[in-house]
């Protein structure tokens, strides 16, 4: 993060709002899970839940310093033309936003199992629907450059905000979202000796009407695709098991444009070829395979600076994923992992041939637990481990990078099975155990997010 011309950075708590900045969120969820096995052929399963999530806020925010690129490509008709330049590397540029939103989600998938044999062939067919509805009620009102005054961040004006006014440059952004998607799915796992082969294929039918309540116009949009998956492995009696895949994705934007135009649905399709080792004499699991994945139409931030989504070209990411899990013995348990990621804009009239912003290339793991079966302190686990996230491009115009990070995390947990509970069980989380501050990613050169501090959170699972 670069620093301020006086040598300092902004600290994890700094606020750059107005005094009556105001947010508050409320969230509802209900929903079930049901299965029934009728025999050893058939078995019936559904899944329901019904989400809705209302926001209210009024907020002034920071959006780049009159320093920043953004800006002084055009410094005269930018928010800063009357700071004095020497002073635009402490200068803050701000806009705000007054929105109230309710989101509606309510989604239900009904899936029939039924296990067979047809000759030598034993088949686990997997038939089943499933249905998605959404509803995104959104009354906003955006003030953009220019509309907050640009203020000293070494003495910034945190005075309240006249919200009501609506000061310029400002337009509202009133956008009813509605979003309906139904899906039939078929799939056959075949296993015959030491062969399995998964085929299966999906066809979708996807609804969206966005209603801009400011121009009273309407867009729609329906979309129908049919994708398809496959694989096979080859189970080796040394515990060795090769395999091949080949899928195919199909998601309809979950987010409109500035008018409330309906972006594309972004289709994908991914190859990937790995090995799986599980050796039968000892607790050991290990995992490695190649990739390469393809989406199009992927969202980015504006270019232009604008804080909307603009539908972005296609990226191509080709990758490596290595894991292993083993038990060192009945108490010791360990678990590594490693992830390399090489992702670019193969398609895009900006872009092409760049990294996309927030795409880490290295990405490793370590956690270790121990677990106490004697004594007093039987049931106890005592669990730590690192996090290593590289250095990621903050731009999708690669113009900077965001620096890596490691953090450590930690856990306490106590099986309740000596208190007459078996499979219940309390437990402390600690992620980031030493409070390190980092900023774990940006989407463009005036925006970037610090990483979450140090987080203390205890459960408790009870199963009856």
């Amino acid at each position: 993060m670069t620093k301020l011309p006086n040598g300092k950075r902004l600290s994890t708590d700094f606020n750059e709002g107005a005094n009556n900045n105001t947010y508050s969120r409320n969230e509802k969820m209900v929903g079930y899970s049901f299965d029934h096995e009728f025999n050893d052929t058939f078995t019936v399963r559904q899944n329901l839940r019904y989400a809705q999530n209302k926001v209210s806020q009024n907020s002034v925010y920071g959006y780049g310093m009159c320093s920043d690129p953004l800006y002084t490509k055009d410094p005269a008709n930018s928010p800063c033309a009357s700071v004095p330049q020497s002073d635009w590397g402490h200068t803050l540029t701000r806009q705000y936003v007054i929105d109230n939103e309710k989101l509606q989600n309510f989604a239900v998938d009904t899936q029939l199992q039924s296990k067979f044999a047809t000759a030598d062939v034993d088949h686990t067919l997997l038939t089943g629907v499933d249905f998605m509805r959404m509803r995104n009620d959104i009354d906003s009102w955006f003030g953009y450059a220019g509309s907050v005054t640009p203020s000293d961040i070494y003495n910034l004006d945190r005075s309240d905000f006249d919200f009501g006014s609506h000061p310029g440059p400002s337009g509202p952004y009133k956008v009813l979202n509605k979003q309906k998607q139904t899906g039939l799915y078929v799939q056959d796992q075949m296993q015959w000796d030491k062969v399995l082969v998964t085929l299966g294929g999906r066809y979708d039918w996807a609804d969206q009407e966005s209603f801009n309540r400011v121009y009273g116009t309407t867009d729609k949009r329906d979309d129908k695709q049919f994708t398809w998956r496959g694989g096979v492995n080859y189970l080796f009696d040394n515990g060795v098991t090769p395999y091949f895949s080949y899928s195919e994705s199909f998601e309809p934007a979950s987010q409109t444009g500035e008018s409330g135009n309906i972006f594309a649905p972004s289709k994908g399709k991914q190859y990937e070829a790995g090995v799986k080792y599980v050796p039968s004499d000892r607790p050991i699991v290990i995992t490695g395979a190649v990739y390469q994945l393809t989406k199009t139409n992927n969202l980015m931030p504006d270019p232009n600076g604008s804080s909307w989504s603009v539908e972005g070209g296609e990226i191509r990411s080709r990758g490596v994923e290595i894991e292993a899990k083993a038990a060192l013995s009945a108490s010791v348990n360990v678990v590594g992992s490693y992830t390399y990621t090489d992702a670019e804009y193969t398609t895009d009239t900006s872009y092409k041939g760049n990294t996309p912003a927030q795409v880490p290339k290295h990405m490793a793991s370590l956690w270790g637990d121990y677990t106490l079966y004697d004594g007093a302190l039987s049931g106890l686990t005592l669990g730590t481990g690192v996090r290593y996230t590289g250095s990621s491009y903050g731009d999708p115009a690669n113009s900077f990078k965001v620096g890596s990070y490691t953090l450590v995390d930690a856990l306490v947990r106590y099986d309740l099975a000596r208190v007459g509970m078996a499979g219940s069980n309390v437990a402390l989380h600690v992620n980031n155990l030493f409070d390190r501050e980092y900023v774990a990613s940006c989407f463009n050169t005036y925006g970037c997010f610090w990483g979450a501090e140090r987080q203390v959170v205890a459960t408790a699972t009870f199963r009856f």
